[in-house]
């Protein structure tokens, strides 16, 4: 009679086992899932967002141009680098972040003025977020905002989808609400963790800021580092400063690099915009 009831239970234990392997699995907090920079979720046809690091995740937005922003959980504090293109795009990849971490009061950092990267700051200011940027910055949105917009437009006209031209030219072109002196930089402390604001010199733009995460060996390089195999986009562009700035980072030490464009993440992104600059440049 013992030996059955012992037969009996050790059933009951498989049967269970197989019940919760079986059970369906949810996933909804960073520090759970696992890292796989290989992998992009799509949040909307035309955004996506991978997890490239233990509270870190990239965001794509693919309108018109594939554009990348980085948003990094520290403590109850979520900072997001860049914005994608519009507001409603940014509201949209909030939303999701809410549901994969929670509520948290959020910081927004711009590293240069094209709308490719400060695009969603209507939304932002609008919900009463903080969105830093430089002077400079501020000045070249004023000065020059509209006409990059324009010529943003005018390269629209060949697009067979009308949606992009449509959408972008109702963009209201909002400043960053928090201002630091782009010569001094910023530095943010969240949860015992640094966030390092740095400017190394025109490159892709006057005001081109790197933000460099030390603690996680992180650096967000923005449109100043190259990530395709061309480089793009050198409207404002100081291509015979561009190589010195881009040495100029080499005072950080860093494992993943995100390019403001494009899908690699390595160091060698820093020698391989080196290279693309000095064919240009010769």
């Amino acid at each position: 009679m013992k030996t059955k009831r012992i037969i009996q239970t050790l059933r009951w234990i498989l049967i269970l086992g197989f019940l919760v392997g079986c059970a369906p699995k949810t996933n909804t907090h960073p520090l759970a899932l696992s890292v796989d920079s290989e992998t992009f979720i799509e949040i909307t046809p035309d955004l996506k967002v991978r997890y490239i690091q233990e509270g870190v995740f990239e965001i794509t937005h693919s309108y018109p141009w594939e554009a990348n922003s980085l948003a990094v959980v520290m403590g109850d504090y979520l900072v997001l680098v860049d914005t994608p293109w519009t507001p409603q795009a940014t509201q949209e990849m909030l939303a999701w972040l809410k549901t994969q971490v929670g509520s948290k009061q959020i910081v927004a950092i711009n590293t240069h003025y094209h709308l490719d990267n400060l695009g969603g700051n209507q939304y932002l200011v609008e919900q009463g977020i903080p969105v830093y940027g430089s002077d400079l910055t501020v000045e070249l949105l004023r000065e020059r905002g509209q006409a990059s917009l324009d010529q943003t437009l005018a390269w629209l006209q060949s697009e067979e989808d009308p949606r992009f031209a449509e959408t972008l030219s109702k963009l209201e072109l909002t400043p960053p609400s928090e201002i630091f002196k782009l010569q001094e930089g910023l530095n943010l402390t969240f949860a015992g963790e640094s966030v390092q604001v740095y400017y190394p010199g025109p490159a892709h733009s006057p005001d081109n800021v790197v933000v460099y995460f030390p603690e996680r060996k992180l650096l967000f390089g923005g449109c100043m580092i190259i990530g395709w195999e061309a480089i793009g986009n050198t409207a404002d562009a100081n291509l015979q400063a561009w190589p010195a700035s881009v040495r100029n980072l080499s005072q950080f030490e860093f494992e993943i690099v995100v390019p403001g464009h494009g899908e690699r993440l390595d160091p060698g992104l820093i020698d391989h915009t080196l290279a693309l600059l000095e064919g240009q440049n010769t």
